[in-house]
C-alpha cells in the first residue's frame, strides 16, 4: 500500500519499485498501472503475462533457442517449443547453436538440420539448389561431404533417375566412365551410371551384370540394382528373392531365412532393428510392452520405458500389469484433462482418500476412492473450514495428500499443484 511504500522509500506510483523476486503473486491484476508496466523487461507487459499465464517478474528463457524469449512467444501466439515458429527469412543469424532443440531441427526442410548447416556454414534459413544437377541439393552435399560441383559424387548405383537433365555440368559429365556423356546416353536410351549398359560393345539390358539371374531390364522393371546381386542387403540374392521366394527384393524385412539391416525397421515403430537390440526390445513388434505407445516413440519422444507397461505417456497398461500412481500434470487447467486433477493408475488402487490444502492448510478438497472421472478434483471445493461447497478455488498453488493401500501396504504421495483458470 502507498503509506508503507512512502515510508520504505519505494515509489508508490511505480509497480516495479519495491523488485519482486520470480513467482511474486501480491500483486493486482486488476490494476491499470501495473498491468501496463513490464518488470522483468522481457518487452511483455505485466498484464500480458498474467492474461498468459507467465510470470511478470522474471524474464523468460529461450526454449527452442530461435532467439525469441518463451514469455514473447507464448504472448506473440508462436510455439515456444518449435525453433521453426515463427518462420524466418534466409539469412536469419538470431538463433542459438548451442541450443540442441534449435541444432535438431531443420527449419528450411532440406533434411540436414540447423545444427548441421551451422556448422558448414550454410544457411539453416534457406533451402539451397543443385549446382551439379546430380538432384541432390547443395546442402545436403556439403553436409555429406560430396562435391556439389561434381554430378558424379555421390555415385550413384545402375537405374539412378535422380538427376536434372537439363543441366549443363551434369549433361556434360560421364558418370559412368564408359565415354559416353551422360547426356548423351539420355538420348540413347541406356544407363548413365551403368557401364554394362550403353550402345557400342558393352552389355545391354538383357544381360546380368550382377550374376543374381535377373537380367538388367527385369531389375529395371521391378526396380532393384542391375549392379548389385542383393539390392536390399538381406543376403538372399535378387533373383533368389522373386523366383523362387516370392519376397520383396526391394525390402530387407521380407524375405527367407535373410538377415535384415540393422538400419531398417521392420516393425514401424520408429526404431531402427540395431536401435531395438540396444533397447531391448522386439523388432518385429511395434509395442513391446503391449501399453499402446509406439516403442519408438516412447524412446525418442516421451523417454519412457518401451520394456515397462507402467511407463508411458497417454497409453494403457495391459491388464494384470502392476503400476503405481503418478501425476500425470501438477496443473488444473481448463486445457489440461478438461480441468481434472489427473492421478494415473489411481483406479489399480480404490482403497484411497485424497486430500487438497490452500496455501494457509485449509482443506479445501478431500475424498475417498478417487477414480480421475466421477469422483475427480477440478478445482472446485467440496466444502472444508471456511470454504464453501461447490466454489470454485482461486488461482494459485494447493498441497495435495495421496494415501493408498498397495497389496496391504500403505503409501502416500504429496506435492503442489496448481490452479489456473
Amino acid at each position: 500500500d502507498d503509506d508503507n511504500e512512502i515510508n520504505n522509500g519505494t515509489d508508490e506510483t511505480n509497480p516495479c519499485d519495491p523488485a519482486q523476486a520470480a513467482g511474486y503473486t501480491g500483486y493486482d491484476a486488476s490494476n491499470a498501472i501495473w498491468a501496463a508496466a513490464d518488470c522483468d523487461g522481457d518487452g511483455v507487459t505485466n498484464g500480458e503475462e498474467a492474461t498468459n499465464g507467465t510470470d511478470p517478474y522474471a524474464t523468460s528463457g529461450d526454449t527452442d533457442g530461435d532467439g525469441i524469449d518463451d514469455d514473447n512467444e507464448i504472448n506473440n501466439g508462436t510455439d515456444e517449443t518449435n525453433p521453426c515458429d515463427p518462420a524466418q527469412a534466409a539469412g536469419y543469424t538470431g538463433y542459438d547453436a548451442s541450443n540442441a532443440i534449435w541444432a535438431a531441427a531443420d527449419c528450411d526442410g532440406d533434411g540436414v538440420t540447423n545444427g548441421e548447416e551451422a556448422t558448414n556454414g550454410t544457411d539453416p534459413y534457406a533451402t539451397s539448389g543443385d549446382t551439379d544437377g546430380d538432384g541432390i541439393d547443395d546442402d545436403n552435399e556439403i553436409n555429406n561431404g560430396t562435391d556439389e560441383t561434381d554430378p558424379c559424387d555421390p555415385a550413384q548405383a545402375a537405374g539412378y533417375t535422380g538427376y536434372d537433365a537439363s543441366n549443363a555440368i551434369w549433361a556434360a559429365a560421364d558418370c559412368d566412365g564408359d565415354g559416353v556423356t551422360n547426356g548423351q546416353e539420355l538420348s540413347d536410351g541406356t544407363d548413365i551410371s551403368d557401364d554394362c549398359d550403353s550402345i557400342g560393345g558393352t552389355p545391354l539390358g538383357t544381360s546380368d551384370c550382377d550374376e543374381d539371374g535377373l537380367t538388367n531390364d527385369e531389375e529395371l522393371s521391378l526396380g532393384t540394382d542391375p549392379n548389385n546381386a542383393d539390392t536390399d542387403g538381406d543376403g538372399i540374392n535378387d533373383g533368389e528373392e522373386v523366383l523362387e521366394d516370392d519376397t520383396d527384393p526391394l525390402d530387407d524385412c521380407d524375405s527367407l531365412n535373410g538377415t535384415p539391416l540393422g538400419t531398417s525397421d521392420c516393425d514401424g515403430d520408429g526404431l531402427t532393428n540395431d536401435e531395438e537390440a540396444t533397447a531391448g526390445t522386439d523388432p518385429n513388434n511395434p509395442d513391446t510392452d503391449g501399453d499402446g505407445i509406439a516403442d519408438g516413440q516412447e524412446v525418442n519422444l516421451d523417454n519412457t520405458d518401451p520394456l515397462d507397461p507402467c511407463s508411458s505417456i497417454g497409453g494403457t497398461a495391459p491388464a494384470g500389469s502392476a503400476c503405481d500412481i503418478e501425476i500425470e500434470n501438477d496443473m488444473v487447467d481448463p486445457n489440461v484433462n478438461n480441468s481434472t486433477f489427473v492421478i494415473r493408475n489411481i483406479e489399480q488402487f480404490p482403497d484411497n482418500t485424497v486430500e487438497i490444502y490452500n496455501r494457509w492448510g485449509v482443506k479445501v478438497f478431500e475424498t475417498k476412492g478417487y477414480d480421475n472421472v466421477a469422483n475427480s478434483f477440478r478445482g472446485v471445493s467440496n466444502g472444508r473450514a471456511t470454504i464453501k461447497v461447490n466454489e470454485e478455488l482461486p488461482v494459485g498453488v494447493y498441497y495435495y495428500i495421496i494415501n493408498y493401500m498397495d497389496t496391504g501396504q500403505g503409501k502416500t504421495k504429496s506435492g503442489y499443484l496448481y490452479i489456473n483458470r
